[in-house]
């Protein structure tokens, strides 16, 4: 007979999944289903395993994935919250996880556009932490083609309105990452205008990302597919790291 182990328990066994999770164990977490959300957000947002060794290092990302997947509005907050967290050093697990937060909120498509502009506008979100919602909001325009054009028009008022420094830099990085180039000259405009943060968007990073062949847009990362996403972007090993044997699933 099959043991039947409960969502927090599948849970608990990405700690030691390695590189990547077992197929039986994805499919075994993905069917508990709303059951697995808050344990996928507990252990996603305990930045603090990327201090620990493999195979732990790596189960922030196992779970942030999954989260992906099973596309919980209520992961937007806590993981946004994650994202400005104080680190003592950028590990390549921190990087990967930090750079798939916006995307696997983007996920969620038009369900999570509200929170996310409610997030920009709160002005108790860092810089960073509200930066990592225009990303995900532009993430969310090539999951949902539904929301592509008001979120565009939406951010494109917003940046031609703002003094915001800062907030402008995040509007032009998502834009930038859409590769809007018929905003080209409206955004450089600002550039000039000396309302958009140069440390935080420099110009030059704004015009080769505005400008970059389409079949190279950063933003339609978010459509790849779990095992995709494991294929491309990793973790891969480090040349010291060992395998661990795979746990009962």
């Amino acid at each position: 007979m099959t043991l039947r182990l409960s969502a927090s328990e599948y849970v608990r066994h990405l700690r030691r999944a390695g590189l990547r999770p077992s197929e039986r164990l994805v499919n075994n977490i993905l069917q508990c289903g709303d059951a697995a959300v808050d344990p996928l957000i507990d252990l996603a947002t305990s930045v603090s395993l990327f201090y620990e060794e493999p195979p732990v290092v790596y189960a922030p990302i196992h779970a942030l994935h999954l989260l992906g997947e099973l596309r919980p509005l209520r992961m937007i907050e806590p993981l946004l919250k994650s994202v400005d967290v104080e680190i003592r050093e950028m590990s390549s697990e921190r990087e990967i996880w930090q750079y798939d937060v916006p995307q696997m909120i983007g996920r969620i498509g038009a369900a999570a556009v509200e929170k996310l502009w409610a997030c920009v506008d709160d002005p108790a979100y860092t810089p960073f932490e509200r930066d990592g919602a225009l990303l995900a909001l532009a993430y969310a325009t090539v999951v949902d083609a539904t929301v592509r054009e008001p979120v565009i028009a939406e951010m494109h008022r917003r940046l031609m309105q703002s003094d915001d420094r800062s907030l402008n830099a995040g509007l032009v990085r998502a834009m930038a990452y859409l590769g809007l180039a018929d905003m080209y000259s409206d955004i450089m405009a600002r550039y000039r205008a000396g309302v958009v943060d140069q440390e935080s968007m420099p110009a030059a990073d704004a015009r080769q990302t505005l400008l970059a062949d389409k079949a190279s847009r950063v933003v339609d990362y978010a459509k790849l597919s779990l095992w995709e996403r494991y294929d491309r972007f990793g973790p891969f090993p480090e040349p010291e790291y060992n395998d661990f044997d795979d746990v009962e699933e």
